[in-house]
């Protein structure tokens, strides 16, 4: 049954798996991505470059670029794509004011000059030397199998569709789905050479066969059950979480060789007894330790339940589950086995007593103190840990994605984002000082070592071109400048200045450097920041200024968190051993692995990153496996001597080979991390290897000398008794209560009844009417707007519109026309500031209305072509009933998939409307309220808001002097107009 489970396994890997959760410098960045309204998900990033004697300047390469970047932006998944054929930039000139894709609107030989002096494009679209450009694909939310499918389309249409190129794809998704396939082969690999290593060891320790077809069964059935478990419960196998093959196999077949041998052992020493009887015999004997044994492992895994991280939680759940479930199996399967297979036959090397400790035992307080000794140091030297872990170094080198990283991060403006948010009053960003003192900033910031790109709202404003000089010299010029943006369907201008006009943002990207590095980066901008606006306030967020502290904050928590196991660890043995003393000599040799571990480190300069941390308190788990052997047999030995004196000669004897012929086995198997693809599981199978060891030399070396010295530390004491009390655990009952709607039928006009009715309550030909607009940030700021407006439509393809803005002050007396007669539709926009009025020309998309979230098909409820609609209920809200139209708006809406309108049943009138994406998910609520009657039985609303439920933003509407059917003339609506107020 587990095997039918397996293939479900699902593969994940994210940078933000490592990051922990509600932690304050994130929910800063969640703050800044909403309030700039930037990609929750980063974007793929192709890189194409051309041979040394090309360059991308040409009309061939630029065609082919154009053609692939807008055949991109079509595959499911994707949001939108931008590269250099397709960025956007506006051309003032005698013609006009045209808006569109800068190339298409330059003349060829001036390509080369005007991109290169442009910040917005060089060098995060193309490189300083013309021969590398990328194409920007940015994504929506995807799951894991989703990903690795995009992916692998947008490589194969990319080298086929630019083959004169060298292609390579990078950027974060790519990181991710490519680690993600790995982990495929790497659970596969490891599994395979998990097996053969521990076969390999079992061979040496057993003479017979059945030993070694009595563990492959086990680790076989074991392993299968515990993917299949993660498998069935949606755990997906992470970089961490492919090492769990490995704890498997290697738990397994310790528990396994500890029982064997010890049949071995009760055979020699109860010859009378038969196979059965042995089995029986020997599995009773066994049950305790192989339980406190699982028991301690499973608790140093269960310590990582507390820390605040997605990725280590599951691995510390996953691991505690692999390892019961490895002691079930073992439990449950040996018996059987056993029982119906010849017995174990050991070699006489495994069973035989292990009198090489007699040569520890003849100086054991030297051995003990040099222990001791060494670890203090080891552990002292650990204060001088390497800090300087880089993000995008977890693939292998020469890798494909790995190479295409280094390219983006060389030639391409760096791969690490930060951004510097500067906070001021409303609409100071208005002020050309202002913007002068950010424009000198970023010039300054360009030039520190380590920076790839930065740009700024300065920027932004130069690209517009509608100024003789780089930047506007007065407030109603750079007014007039963002408004103009505002009139674009996907404006820039969102990501680098609140709605408000009082916060800006500077984006900047870093090349990947060590954490230690990229920190000192970081205060350095953000003092640059600080001098530069010292009566602002400044603050720095993005990948570039969270994940390197959060990663040193959690290893420093991980790597002194093996404490917590420690306790824990503690506490259960004085249950076990019924002793605080017994139990807490059994922590003592168990402080050596995690001071090795620290000093290797530190001498070796290992990068920390979260994934060597978490190294500690799996190690102490299992560094704990065979002191509670060693104890256990010590104290049954106890127990059954009459002078209570310590055996520890004769447990070493007995225990000794087992737990060394144990720890050998779990170092085969860690040893096969060795050959991991990736960095990381190569040094976490290293440094495991290391703890190991450490660990055999504290249980098998420091407990036995430290005992035989100080043989009093485990002696009775005479005047005092032990008693260790147990407490009881309570029960908590959830209860949970299903509450399932009724819905009744009723008798529901048809659509064409509905389109019928509201197209005679709301159509007019034209109308007069003024807005107040308030457009909500998802922080609750906000900025107010006021406009009058004029809509005429004498026909039936024929419309025009006049928007005149009356606030803010800065913005008043700009004008905008807007006519469309049949497919043609032309755009016109007067400047009080220049007094001209200049045509709009070029490309525009869906999008909101000066920046707001109100878009024009919001308000499209009688919809024709290729839309399906239905009536899917009537409902009762508050006494009134309203009806449920569902229109499938998919083939007709460049943002929608469908549109649930909600109406009211006899006045025919919306008053809510739910928009989704094109995935299916709610993307906004619109809420239409206060409709008064105006004469003629046309109705009109008061107000309208709008909520974007997914970046939070929304806008607030209120219509006023509402005229409607007064015959507005078509000379009102001419480019002469604008200027006449």
């Amino acid at each position: 049954m587990s095997l039918f489970l397996v293939p479900g396994l699902q593969t994940q890997y994210s940078l933000r798996q490592f990051l922990p959760v509600d932690n304050p410098l994130l929910q800063r960045d969640e703050q800044a991505r909403q309030l700039f309204q930037l990609s929750e998900s980063q974007p793929f990033i192709i890189t194409a470059k051309v041979s040394d004697d090309d360059s991308w300047f040409t009309r061939e390469h630029v065609h082919a670029l154009e053609s692939l970047t807008e055949l991109l932006a079509h595959f499911p998944g994707v949001k939108n794509t931008l590269s250099l054929a397709t960025v956007q930039g506006a051309i003032n000139n005698s013609s006009g004011l045209t808006v569109g894709p800068l190339l298409k609107n330059l003349p060829q030989e001036k390509w080369e000059s005007e991109v290169s002096k442009n910040p917005l494009i060089s060098p995060a679209l193309i490189s300083k030397d013309g021969k590398t450009v990328s194409i920007i694909v940015n994504i929506k939310s995807l799951t894991t199998k989703e990903l690795q499918s995009l992916r692998e389309n947008l490589e194969v249409t990319t080298k086929a569709s630019i083959p004169f190129a060298k292609i390579e794809l990078g950027g974060t998704p790519a990181v991710q789905t490519d680690v993600g396939r790995l982990l495929h082969t790497e659970v596969r690999n490891f599994v395979v050479l998990g097996f053969i290593a521990c076969f390999i060891v079992l061979a040496l320790v057993f003479s017979n066969w059945s030993p070694l077809l009595v563990s492959f069964i086990i680790i076989l059935c074991a392993n299968l059950i515990v993917l299949a478990v993660f498998a069935l419960a949606g755990y997906p196998f992470s970089v961490l979480s492919s090492t769990i093959p490995i704890l498997t196999t290697v738990d397994v077949v310790s528990l396994i060789i500890h029982t064997l041998l010890r049949y071995a052992e009760e055979k020699k020493t109860r010859p009378h007894l038969s196979h059965h009887e042995l089995v029986t015999f020997t599995l009773k004997k066994m049950l305790r330790p192989n339980l406190i044994a699982s028991i301690t492992t499973l608790i140093g895994f269960l310590s990582l339940v507390t820390v605040k991280v997605p990725l280590i939680r599951d691995y510390g759940v996953t691991a505690a589950l692999a390892i019961f479930l490895g002691w079930v199996v073992t439990t449950g399967m040996l018996l059987p086995l056993l029982y119906f297979l010849p017995g174990p036959r050991a070699r006489d090397w495994a069973w035989a007593k292990a009198r090489w400790g007699l040569y520890l035992f003849r100086r054991s307080g030297v051995w003990a103190l040099l222990i001791i000794l060494i670890s203090s140091a080891l552990a002292i030297n650990g204060k001088n840990l390497s800090w300087s872990a880089r993000l995008f170094d977890d693939l292998p080198t020469n890798h494909q994605v790995r190479l295409s990283t280094e390219t983006i991060d060389r030639e391409l403006g760096g791969m690490i984002p930060l951004d510097i948010e500067i906070k001021s009053k409303e609409d100071a960003w208005n002020d050309p000082n202002l913007l002068a003192q950010l424009d000198d900033l970023s010039h300054q910031i360009r030039a520190i070592e380590g920076v790839g790109s930065v740009v700024g709202l300065p920027d932004l404003i130069a690209a517009s071109n509608l100024h003789q000089s780089r930047l506007p010299a007065s407030r109603s010029s750079t007014a007039e400048v963002f408004f103009l943006f505002s009139l674009s369907s996907e404006s820039p201008l969102k990501n680098f200045l609140t709605s408000d006009g009082s916060t800006t943002r500077l984006s900047v990207r870093t090349t990947d450097l060590p954490a230690n590095q990229l920190q000192s980066l970081v205060d350095k901008i953000h003092n640059s920041a600080q001098m530069a606006f010292p009566d602002l306030s400044v603050q720095v967020t993005g990948m570039g200024s969270t994940i390197p502290s959060l990663n040193n904050e959690l290893s420093h928590e991980l790597i002194f968190g093996f404490w917590q196991s420690m306790v824990a660890i503690f506490f259960v043995l004085i249950f076990v051993f019924k002793s605080v003393r017994w139990s807490l000599i059994a922590c003592i040799p168990n402080l050596v692995p995690p001071a090795a571990l620290l000093g290797f480190l530190a001498i070796s300069q290992t990068p920390i990153k979260p994934s060597v941390a978490i190294i500690f308190s799996i190690a102490l788990g299992l560094a704990f496996n065979n002191t509670v052997y060693f104890l256990e047999r010590l104290k049954f030995l106890q127990k059954n001597n009459r002078t209570k004196n310590l055996e520890i000669e004769k447990t070493l004897w007995l225990e000794g080979n087992p737990c060394l012929i144990s720890s050998l086995t779990l170092l085969t198997g860690f040893s096969v991390f060795m050959a991991s693809y990736f960095a990381m599981n190569r040094i976490f199978g290293f440094y495991m290897l290391l703890s190991m060891l450490a660990g055999l030399v504290g249980d098998l070396v420091l407990l036995p000398t430290l005992l035989k010295s100080c043989p009093w530390l485990l002696m009775p004491w005479s005047l005092r008794k032990e008693k260790v009390m147990a407490t009881t655990s309570a029960f908590f009952l959830a209860m949970i209560v299903l509450f399932t709607p009724l819905s009744s039928k009723a008798q529901t006009p048809t659509i064409e009844q509905i389109g019928k009715e509201m197209s005679q309550r709301l159509s007019a030909k034209d109308e007069e009417f003024v807005v107040k607009m308030r457009i909500i940030e998802a922080d609750g700021s906000g900025k107010d707007r006021e406009m009058k407006i004029w809509r005429l439509s004498p026909a039936k393809n024929e419309h025009s519109m006049l928007v005149r803005m009356q606030k803010p002050q800065d913005l008043k007396g700009t004008a905008l026309l807007a006519t469309i007669k049949g497919d043609q539709e032309e755009k016109w926009i007067y400047l009080p500031s220049t007094k001209q009025t200049r045509r709009l020309t070029g490309e525009s998309g869906q999008g909101g209305i000066l920046g707001s979230e109100l878009a024009v098909e919001d308000f499209d409820f009688n919809r024709e072509k290729g839309t399906e609609s239905a009536v899917k209920k009537e409902i009762e809200v508050k006494g009134k009933k309203y009806l449920v139209v569902e229109s499938n708006v998919g083939a007709t809406s460049a943002n929608y998939s469908k549109v649930v309108s909600y109406i009211h049943a006899s006045e025919y009138l919306p008053i809510k409307v739910e928009c989704f994406d094109k995935q299916g998910k709610l993307l906004k609520v619109l809420e239409v309220a206060d409709y008064k009657k105006l004469p003629g039985g046309k109705w009109r609303a008061g107000k309208i808001q709008i909520k974007n439920v997914q970046n939070k933003r929304g806008t607030d509407i209120a219509l006023s002097q509402i005229k409607i059917n007064q015959g507005l003339k078509t000379s009102l609506f001419t480019p002469k107009s604008l200027s006449e107020d």
